[in-house]
């Protein structure tokens, strides 16, 4: 991947096509990659949003043609989600996790890769059960912007269904792999999304079946960072 990346000067980038089934978005769109997000990824340094989202779009596709894999995953965007968009565009973001979660409500658990001050983690919505599990690698007590504005979005949800009761979301920190670096949050991220569709994606309780606090391994980095640039390498188109 570095070897296919040297043509390209700093600045400049490539792209990768995103089908708007993926994040519930109207169009289709294109995943802005450049030079110095992959040497990120490959020198383990802190991650930019286009591999989190190139990473989510590799699992919404294996997920959808692969039947091994649980079609029971929907994502939501995480740069439509973050915290510099809830600033900037409340009320679109507001529609736009409404209109995700009526697009996904047959799905077991909504995968919300969020970003907020200079930290990644995993929000992991289960509409059935009401539920916000949060995946964060550096546990601490946070008063996520996120918060209020999901609880909007699922009270919508629910009355454009019919429903007046049962509008509030119960927030549950998971029990996760912790980080022992301060750049490692994106790679947690991945490694819990991608842990989730491998083995959890039809769980009945996700808080039973992560306990793990170990921080993960390197093995267990590298396998993630090899999904992403085997995805990447077989979808990227070099701009003219």
């Amino acid at each position: 991947m570095k070897t296919m990346m040297l043509g390209l000067k700093e600045g400049e980038h490539v792209k990768v096509h995103c089908t708007k089934r993926t994040f519930n978005m109207e169009k289709d769109f294109e995943i802005s990659v450049t030079v110095e997000d992959t040497d990120q990824l490959l020198s383990g340094a802190w991650l930019n949003i286009s591999i989190i989202q190139v990473f989510a779009t590799a699992l919404s596709e294996l997920c959808f043609h692969d039947d091994c894999h649980p079609n029971s995953i929907g994502f939501m965007c995480p740069e439509m989600i973050s915290a510099t968009m809830l600033k900037s565009d409340a009320d679109r973001i507001l529609l736009y996790m409404t209109r995700s979660m009526s697009a996904l409500s047959s799905k077991t658990f909504i995968l919300c890769p969020y970003y907020e001050k200079s930290h990644w983690m995993l929000l992991v919505l289960c509409l059935s059960k009401r539920e916000v599990y949060i995946f964060d690698s550096q546990q601490k007590k946070r008063n996520l912007m996120i918060k209020e504005p999901l609880n909007n979005a699922f009270r919508s949800y629910k009355r454009l269904g019919g429903q007046s009761k049962g509008t509030k979301l119960t927030w549950i920190p998971a029990q996760c792999a912790q980080q022992p670096g301060s750049l490692d949050c994106g790679y947690y991220v991945m490694r819990f999304m991608y842990d989730i569709i491998m083995n959890h994606g039809n769980s009945q309780d996700l808080t039973k079946d992560f306990s793990r606090t170990l921080p993960y391994s390197a093995e267990e980095i590298n396998e993630v960072k090899d999904f992403w640039a085997n995805y990447f390498m077989n979808n990227v188109e070099f701009l003219a």
